[in-house]
């Protein structure tokens, strides 16, 4: 399998460019056409879909106003998995975008498919690093370079419905911030409402991309997720085994959470039948438009007397390898635009994914924002507490062992240690695979 393929395979499996030359006429090809007067058009491809992708089309729209030199068609091409197919159906037929935006970026960064976008960064005084969050940074980065730019990020949080707090004696101006709390919460708020001997209001859940909880879990808890050299993960040791006990613990000991119905939660959670929720932030403007309840949103919960520690997810934006140099500086004056300072509160304020620049909650645009959205404010204030899981070769059949770890735990199919056990052998045999066909 060459590298582009190994990469593209490994980067839809965490669902989570163009080679080098595209051959051609100079100045028409699949990634930008150049007209006779200088004019030059550029292909953009967009994962996000609903009201988030309508906010991107908007952006786009935006740049195309601001100037008169570049235009940009942007191109929904669904979701993150399916984006990266038909991203890698294109490189393979030579017919790629000049831009993407893609989740796991870093990982193709040593493919020769998409330029780092260090090289753009050295060259121009366009971006101050440090104005930039240094978690997002760290994020797009492998080897020692900026593959990409950061763009849609997001970090985990805990959505609570305040008004089943109040039904169960709990003050909904103080949500949970340790997983003891959690527990005690949770269980105020499991019932049987109808008496008929079965439970129907849950404490407490998760949206389906479990391995993201479960992973926080370990970094607030020491574990390190994979170890320097990439070769080996790490989570069979027995700080990694007490948090996936203690997701168990939820289900079997504690009876806060359902077994396996994690698909459904969200659903359930709007229609009043979960008390607490485990979701990206991005989930935050339409959980409260969607919700016949009053919403809350909280950071995610800690270990009691250890740091809370929060994962950076979502996607970036990245420039295909070519061979036309105005087609590659347009690419970078359309991305510096999409990043800006100007593009990066539209964005946060019209979807929920976080603003990346570390001043955000000074400006006085987001401020009149969060005076009638406080409910975004907390996601922001979390990215004081924001890391980066390592995005290692195998990562995505990291996620998909702990997400089949997890349902074994919940189906008391198996012990946390048996599972995780097993996880770290199919993915340690997958990183010396990827090692060995270096």
């Amino acid at each position: 399998m060459t590298k582009i393929l190994k990469a593209i395979v490994l980067i839809a499996a965490l669902s989570s460019v163009m080679l080098v030359g595209c051959g051609g006429d100079a100045n028409s090809n699949s990634a930008g056409t150049i007209d006779k007067d200088g004019h030059i058009t550029i292909e953009f491809w967009y994962a996000l879909g609903g009201n988030s992708g309508e906010v991107v089309e908007e952006l786009v729209n935006q740049f195309n106003q601001s100037q008169t030199e570049i235009t940009v068609i942007g191109t929904y091409q669904g979701g993150y998995a399916s984006s990266m197919a038909k991203l890698w159906n294109a490189l393979s037929a030579k017919t790629p975008p000049a831009v993407a935006q893609i989740g796991g970026a870093p990982l193709v960064g040593n493919t020769g498919a998409i330029i780092p976008i260090t090289d753009f960064l050295n060259q121009s005084g366009d971006f101050d690093r440090d104005d930039i969050w240094e978690v997002f940074w760290d994020y797009n980065s492998a080897g020692g370079q900026i593959w990409s730019m950061p763009f849609n990020h997001s970090v985990p949080m805990l959505f609570y419905n305040r008004d089943l707090f109040i039904s169960a004696g709990l003050d909904p101006d103080q949500p949970p911030e340790t997983w003891d709390e959690v527990i005690q919460y949770g269980q105020l708020l499991t019932t049987d409402t109808d008496d008929n001997g079965e439970i129907d209001q849950w404490g407490f859940n998760t949206k389906d991309d479990t391995h993201w909880y479960l992973s926080t879990m370990f970094m607030e808890n020491g574990v390190e997720i994979v170890n320097s050299d990439e070769t080996e993960v790490l989570y069979t040791s027995p700080e990694a085994v007490e948090m996936l006990t203690l997701w168990g613990d939820f289900v079997h000991k504690h009876k806060i959470m359902p077994p396996n119905q994690h698909d459904e939660s969200k659903g359930d959670f709007l229609a009043g039948k979960v008390g607490m929720l485990l979701m990206s932030s991005s989930n935050v403007p339409g959980t409260i438009q969607d919700a016949p309840f009053d919403v809350g949103v909280a950071m995610f919960p800690t270990i009691a007397g250890k740091e809370r520690v929060v994962p950076v997810g979502g996607a970036s934006l990245i420039i295909l390898d070519h061979d036309n140099e105005l087609i590659k500086q347009a690419a970078w004056t359309f991305i510096k635009y999409m990043a800006n300072q100007e593009s990066s509160l539209y964005l946060s304020t019209h979807t929920g994914y976080l603003p990346i620049y570390k001043a955000a909650l000074d400006w006085p645009e987001m401020q009149s924002y969060l005076e009638d959205n406080h409910r975004s404010e907390e996601a922001i204030l979390q990215l004081e507490y924001a890391e980066s899981i390592p995005l290692f070769s195998a990562l995505g059949s990291s996620d998909a062992q702990l997400r089949v770890a997890i349902e074994a735990i919940e189906l008391g199919t198996s012990s946390p240690q048996e599972v995780l056990d097993h996880a770290k052998e199919v993915v340690d045999g997958v990183l010396l695979d990827n090692l060995q066909d270096q």
